[in-house]
C-alpha cells in the first residue's frame, strides 16, 4: 500500500474543502464534531498545499467530504474547460 497519494489523483481535492464549508454556513470545529475528525485536522486539510497526501489525511478527507455532502453540498469536477467547484445541491422536487 502506497503511504502517499497525488493530491491530483483525489476527489475532491482539499483545497475544495473550505469553499463547501463556507456554503453550508459551518465553522471549523462544526465540520471537525460533524466529521468526528480534530479540528486541527480540518486546519491541515484546508491549508495543505502538498502534491501528496498520505493515507491518514486521505481518510480525514473522505470523512470530510461525505459529511458536507450529506448537508447538501455537490463537488464538480472540471469539465469542457470549465474549473472544478462546489454548488449547494437543489431539492427534489414531488
Amino acid at each position: 500500500m502506497p503511504t502517499e497519494i497525488p493530491v491530483a489523483d483525489l476527489w475532491p481535492p482539499p483545497y475544495l474543502i473550505r469553499a463547501a464549508r463556507g456554503l453550508v454556513g459551518i465553522d471549523q470545529a462544526t465540520l471537525a464534531e460533524y466529521a468526528h475528525v480534530s479540528r486541527k485536522a480540518i486546519v491541515s486539510l484546508e491549508n495543505d498545499e502538498s502534491v501528496a497526501l498520505d493515507y491518514r489525511r486521505v481518510a480525514v478527507l473522505e470523512k470530510v467530504a461525505a459529511c458536507l455532502e450529506k448537508r447538501g453540498v455537490e463537488f464538480i469536477k472540471a469539465v469542457g474547460g470549465k474549473g472544478e467547484g462546489v454548488r449547494l445541491s437543489r431539492p427534489k422536487r414531488r
